[in-house]
């Protein structure tokens, strides 16, 4: 299926957006190229189907070979001891194809390593799934349309084959949606009282303390959310920060907001200058 056209990135004020804002589009372009459905479920061919639990259990699988990470595409190296680092779509479509021996299955790559699903893998599942149900008793309907999908596609007892392009995505989806659980906790209780700071246009200075960071594909730079003297900031550096550092801001107010996970005052800095503490 062709992916939908999206605007350009740099057009979107990813700063100002509110929260749901924020994560539709994030998922938006993070999944442009993933809705694979191939066939209607209503072909007159039965599909494939395998349980849920496997096919989460090999999407945990390539996530962990993928060092825990969600990788779009694949990557080949010129060195020869290095492997090939395939994306975690290809290697969950890869095993099944394998493990199937489907007709495709004899077009695998050379360089495509079989792997299994390990007990750990099963358990992270069991975990993801504990996870999930919490929105299936909360209900649907304050759930923006992906992750109301996502919900959807994580609450059936089988899965298409030819279909696991969420699947492959759920482990990250879901740490995702854990850490972002937690920051929104801490925002709530820690720093529900946030005010801006300075007037827009002024200068700000002080020591912050990073409290969750992205990395924007679309402006290759560091999206961060910090608190200076307890009250909430925002900023882009392209400058890789640990979450719970200390660094030192020299910036400009470029907007008074509020932040996207939490309604409280949030300051937008631009022409962001870090320093170590």
């Amino acid at each position: 299926m062709m992916a939908k056209t999206l605007p350009d990135p740099n057009t979107l004020d990813w700063g100002n957006m509110s929260k749901a804002e924020f994560k539709s589009w994030e998922l938006k372009y993070e999944l442009a190229d993933e809705d694979d459905t191939p066939v209607a479920r209503t072909s007159i061919f039965k599909m494939k189907t395998v349980s849920l639990q496997d096919a989460l259990a090999v999407a945990y699988a390539a996530y962990r070979i993928n060092g825990n990470t969600y990788t779009k595409d694949t990557r080949r190296f010129s060195e020869d001891n290095l492997k090939t680092q395939f994306d975690n779509k290809s290697l969950v479509r890869y095993y099944w194809e394998k493990k199937q021996d489907t007709r495709d299955a004899q077009y695998l790559p050379s360089d495509f390593e079989m792997f299994e699903p390990t007990e750990e893998d099963y358990a992270s599942v069991e975990e993801a799934r504990k996870w999930m149900k919490r929105y299936v008793m909360l209900g649907l309907g304050d759930l923006d349309g992906f992750k109301a999908d996502m919900v959807k596609e994580l609450s059936q007892d089988e899965v298409v084959v030819k279909s696991m392009g969420r699947i492959a995505y759920a482990p990250e989806f879901i740490a995702r949606d854990q850490k972002e659980s937690a920051l929104t906790k801490t925002i709530r209780i820690e720093y529900r009282d946030s005010k801006h700071i300075e007037p827009v246009g002024a200068s700000v200075e002080g020591v912050a303390k990073i409290l969750d960071k992205r990395w924007s594909s679309q402006w290759e730079k560091f999206n961060y959310t910090a608190v200076i003297d307890g009250n909430l900031v925002s900023f882009m550096n392209k400058f890789d920060y640990a979450v719970d550092s200390m660094v030192r801001v020299k910036a400009k107010v470029k907007s008074h907001t509020k932040n996207r996970m939490f309604s409280a005052d949030e300051t937008r800095l631009n022409y962001v200058k870090l320093y170590k503490v």
